[in-house]
């Protein structure tokens, strides 16, 4: 078990550099649902109705493991009828548009951040029930983590012996939950914490730091009320075959989490993808 002490010194591991860049997406749509993968990794998604509130922001350093090629996917599906309930082919006057840029927090300012990538869907003339595009961008970061990078190819096990491995670890963690166990959960997200650490640079003297960390643990803990029934979902394989998950498959909660909890009127999720370190190990979070 982890103790205390080594979740609060997770940022005292965290290594600086002379130049410590975050990158981001920036997302902008309208008439659509849709869903972006960073490196097989689902980063982003919507399939509610409306549309953005100019570009929004969203954070993947975590995704992305070392310098080099990274891959970028979205796939934009028909506009929503009712929160996950779409109409059959992809509007004609949908808007979407996607960057990747990159800064350091706290010296650069969000809008001299780097643009590293761009697309925008072009004009759609035909019925078409989704648009897919994958495309690469180049990031350049000063860490390297391990991640899934060494896992087992999970697409090769098989899929209901797998289903069930995964659900039984959702179902621990959700017990975890219910019983308040902080040690448990602790344990259990150390190896993803610690790789989220370094590549959001959560030294010891940054915002966002561990430090704090178990005492936040302690009180997400107890601002839960009640854990939500694991149902309604579907495994999903992602991390070019390295990383598992159960996700939402249905409704307004479609590709959510299915470990969440109520904090009263709020919901809680508890996001979780699993790897196999080796062939035989029992899977873990990591991210």
């Amino acid at each position: 078990m982890i103790t205390k002490e080594q979740y609060k010194s997770i940022s005292k591991e965290v290594k600086k550099y002379d130049y410590n860049p975050t990158y981001q997406l920036k997302v902008n749509t309208n008439l659509c649902t849709y869903e972006i993968y960073i490196n097989d990794m689902l980063v982003d998604f919507s399939f509610t109705t409306g549309r953005t509130a100019g570009e929004q922001n969203i954070d993947i350093p975590q995704y992305i493991l070392k310098s080099g090629i990274q891959s970028v996917r979205y796939v934009v599906y028909p506009k929503a009828i009712k929160n996950g309930i779409l109409e059959k082919f992809v509007d004609h006057d949908t808007e979407f548009s996607l960057r990747i840029v990159y800064g350091e927090y706290y010296k650069t300012k969000f809008k001299d951040f780097i643009e590293d990538y761009r697309a925008k869907l072009p004009k759609i003339d035909d019925d078409v029930p989704y648009i897919k595009v994958e495309e690469n961008f180049t990031a350049k970061v000063p860490y390297e983590l391990e991640g899934w990078s060494k896992g087992v190819d999970l697409s090769k096990e098989e899929p209901k012996k797998l289903e069930e491995e995964v659900l039984e670890k959702c179902n621990n963690v959700k017990d975890a939950f219910n019983n308040k166990d902080v040690n448990t959960i602790a344990t259990m997200i150390y190896k993803r914490e610690k790789e989220i650490a370094q590549a959001f640079f959560f030294d010891s003297e940054s915002n966002g730091n561990y430090n704090n960390g178990w005492k936040e643990l302690e009180e997400k803990c107890n601002a839960l009320i009640e854990m939500k029934p694991i149902d309604n979902y579907s495994m999903k394989i992602l991390g070019n075959g390295k990383v598992v998950c159960l996700l939402k498959n249905e409704g307004k909660l479609k590709n959510f989490p299915v470990v969440y909890g109520t904090t009263g009127e709020k919901l809680r999720f508890y996001g979780l993808f699993f790897y196999r370190p080796s062939p035989g190990a029992k899977l873990e979070i990591i991210r």
